[in-house]
């Protein structure tokens, strides 16, 4: 520090000494140099350039941190529409926060180049960036006028305004624009920056670029418009919504004019082209009304492509993702969906009208109230159940049970292609915009009796035959969750009735409850979990408990109709896709579907499920599909739970299977009467019909493995040649009858196949099963009375 101070005293002291000694040298060479009239002409003229360049090197210091850098000029990714095609190949929706198509320099008409460059920016490939007789002129007539500057851009310091920077006008800003305008031209060719220009600027509606705004004004491809349309286009540059020509049509004539007189002083086009094209009148596309089918479909696509990708590739990368979706179906299914739980939920506020006595508490006619009933329901609502608080020891509100309070219905629909998996319509609520809770893959619901396929599967892969025969009779079975041994289930049917020995084909036909128990319990309940599994059954846990072939488990709609396609398969089930691939918008496939198969059951079993299931839609809980007139060949089967709170029907053809829920989103039941054959079945049979009505009557295949066998309808075995009454049944190879019938029918029954008929085979190993207990004697009494079984508390349809 002490040598640093000796330093500075002895430099100030050589300052004082020999300063003035410098100074008057320099002076009087100053002086000798003025004295000739050359330099001094010369630093006259030089001095106001050397003043300028520092002023302009000061302002560069000034706003250059300020500029965009290098890196961000050489990588301008604009944001492009991700579009969303159809099977077809049509753009079926879109997802963009700015509606663009790139489009290369090379497929921009010339003619649309130059509607641009005669009104923005005629010089442009004669400067560097910007127009340096444009901005005095503009300097001038803001200083005279006292108005803010005028445009005086080139079309790169246009681009540069939209990639970079503000749209205020300001000295500053204007400055910052001319001085990237200039580092862009440095970096990008001529042809370039026209690409990014054309590209760019916004045109109103939310279009940006040359190409969106005519496919959106115009209904066309940028290379198919005429002159007078490019020059509509170039005319919005100025302002865009003040002559949009949808909205005002009369400005925006009046400005494409003002263009074409520009293009023709430019020598663009002739004096005979501009008297023509001004005479012209502006002819808009017509915009299709915006109908808003398949949302649920699109909104399974976004959110899976901004779990995977992100949100900036699915707003901005430009992706192109072609799905499975047929728009036509779509829309047809979205229309019958939407009818037919009107009538559905038309039928439970009449149901709640009388239950609530609505009429009464607010002296309106039945039809009104009904009529009214969001109205009148919210009012009800406000003034009784509000106040309504006190449940009973099951959790029930005394005054007005859950039983008799209104349950808005909602409804749910897939359509699946069998042979690829390709979902090619979904409904996943009656109003995208209301709620967008998808139930369609969103809400686990119960089955019903539509799980009961996957119990009879179970059976067939495991040797059972639909003429094999099983006892609908009361059962009672001790509740495996209760350590009270006293506490049991006694299950029943729909009909509250027992019709004693059927066929398992019957059994599923008609629906019936105990023999669905009976022959999950025979084959193994813990089997059915592991086939449920198999068949696709995966995202609620699974019991094997007896109720679990009635359906008590949660499943979803997309599960449950992705199980049904085992049946048309073959045994085989395919994942159901929405997306066929993926591309980049550089052309690169990002991703593609690959078909994704599971074996379920062996043909054999598939083919015999098949064929008792077509039973359903013939003479069955379904067979309104046969009554209709539908002749395809199809099965199916309906499910309903034991509350009327979700009802199901899922079928199939050998083309697709198509799956329907309609129910309350809230655990509340619609009443009684809302079965499967009443609210779900309609809408498969609308849409299928409509689906199937160009198609071919395939048949199911028999496969290898399948045996017919004519069986005596008295003894159960091979008929023989006495034999006059007699079934023809389906086996797997190996679990048939071999035993031929003698002829002696005296010590059996003559019995139909439908109402009673055969035995089971023996091939067969029964467990798990159940028998009633036999009832008590009473005392004072000489003989035993059979004790009535009492109706069943707890029942699954």
């Amino acid at each position: 520090m002490d040598k640093f101070k000796s330093f500075m005293k002895i430099l100030g002291a050589a300052i004082v000494k020999y300063g003035s000694i410098v100074w008057q040298k320099i002076w009087s060479l100053v002086k000798i140099a003025f004295a000739n009239k050359i330099f001094r002409w010369f630093f006259i003229f030089m001095c106001p350039i050397f003043v300028a360049f520092i002023a302009a090197l000061a302002v560069y210091i000034h706003y250059s941190p300020e500029l965009p850098s290098l890196s961000q000029l050489e990588q301008i990714n604009p944001r492009l529409v991700t579009n969303i095609y159809d099977k077809d190949g049509q753009i079926a929706h879109e997802y963009f926060v700015e509606r663009r198509e790139w489009t290369s320099i090379d497929s921009i008409p010339v003619n649309a180049i130059h509607a641009v460059m005669a009104t923005e920016d005629r010089a442009f490939y004669k400067h560097w960036g910007m127009n340096v007789w444009a901005i005095p002129s503009a300097l001038i007539e803001s200083a005279v006028s006292g108005n803010k500057l005028r445009g005086a851009s080139t079309l790169t310091q246009q681009l540069t305004k939209l990639l970079f920077l503000t749209p205020e006008r300001s000295l500053s800003r204007k400055i910052k624009e001319m001085m990237t305008a200039i580092r862009i031209e440095q970096t990008y060719t001529k042809e370039e920056i026209l690409e990014f220009y054309m590209n760019e600027v916004y045109l109103a509606g939310g279009n940006y670029g040359f190409q969106a705004a005519g496919k959106f004004y115009f209904g066309k491809p940028l290379d198919s418009l005429s002159i007078p349309e490019y020059a509509v286009l170039a005319g919005m540059l100025q302002r865009p919504e003040t002559y949009r020509p949808d909205r005002h049509p009369k400005a925006s004539k009046r400005r494409r004019n003002t263009v074409l007189y520009a293009m023709r002083d430019a020598g663009y086009i002739t004096n005979e082209e501009y008297r023509k094209y001004i005479e012209e009148p502006i002819v808009l596309a017509k915009k299709e009304d915006v109908t808003g089918t398949g949302l649920y479909f699109f909104e399974e696509i976004r959110k899976y492509m901004e779990k995977k990708y992100g949100e900036n590739s699915l707003y901005a990368d430009g992706v192109s993702v072609y799905s499975t979706i047929d728009p036509e179906i779509q829309a047809f299914l979205d229309s019958v969906a939407y009818a037919q739980v009107e009538r559905v939920r038309r039928r439970i506020k009449y149901r709640a009208t009388r239950r609530l006595q609505l009429t009464k508490k607010y002296d309106m006619p039945e039809d009104s109230v009904v009529a009214h009933f969001d109205s009148v329901y919210t009012l009800f609502k406000k003034e009784y159940l509000a106040a309504d608080t006190v449940r009973n020891k099951r959790g029930q509100f005394i005054r007005f049970p859950d039983s008799i309070r209104y349950h808005h219905a909602e409804v749910a629909a897939i359509i699946i292609e069998n042979e690829t998996g390709a979902i090619r319509a979904m409904v996943g609520g009656s109003d995208f915009n209301k709620s967008k809770w998808n139930r369609a893959v969103q809400s686990l619901r119960q089955p019903g009796s539509s799980f009961k396929p996957i119990v009879y599967s179970t059976a067939m892969d495991n040797g059972a035959s639909p003429c094999d025969s099983v006892n609908d009779q009361p059962v009672t079975i001790p509740d495996p969750d209760d350590k009270n041994p006293n506490k049991v289930w006694r299950p029943g049917n729909f009909e509250h009735d027992f019709e004693g020995m059927m066929t398992l084909r019957r059994a599923l036909y008609k629906s019936k409850n105990l023999p669905a128990i009976l022959t999950g319990m025979k084959y193994g309940l813990s089997n059915v979990v592991n086939y449920a599994r198999k068949f696709g059954i995966k995202r609620a846990p699974l019991q094997a408990v007896p109720s679990l072939a009635l359906g008590s488990v949660g499943a979803t709609l997309m599960e449950m109709t992705s199980a049904y396609t085992v049946f048309p398969n073959g045994g085989n089930r395919i994942e159901p896709y929405m997306i066929e691939s993926i591309v980049d918008r550089n052309g690169e496939v990002v991703e593609k579907n690959s078909k994704v198969e599971h074996e379920v059951l062996r043909p054999a079993s598939a083919y015999l499920m098949v064929d008792m299931l077509k039973d359903v839609n013939v003479r069955g809980t379904a067979g309104r599909v046969w009554a209709s007139g539908f002749r395809h060949p199809s099965g199916g089967k309906t499910g309903t739970t034991n509350d009327y709170t979700d009802t199901w029907y899922i079928g199939f053809t050998k083309q697709y299977t198509m799956g329907v829920w309609v129910g309350s989103d809230n655990p509340g039941t619609m009443g009684a009467g809302h079965t499967g054959t009443e609210d779900a079945l309609p809408i498969w049979m609308a849409t299928m019909a409509k689906l199937h009505k160009d198609l071919p009557k395939l048949p199911f295949p028999v496969p290898p493995g399948v045996i017919s066998r004519g069986i005596c309808n008295h003894t159960g075995l091979i008929a023989g040649e006495f034999c006059s009454e007699k079934t023809y049944c389906l086996y797997t190879a190996g679990y048939g009858p071999t035993e031929r019938c003698d002829g002696n029918h005296f010590s059996s029954q003559t019995k139909s196949a439908d109402n009673a008929t055969l035995f089971s085979n023996k091939g067969v190993v029964e467990n798990n099963r159940y028998e009633a207990p036999q009832p008590k004697k009473k005392k004072g009494k000489g003989k035993d009375e059979p004790q009535q079984p009492k109706r069943s508390t707890r029942k699954m349809f």
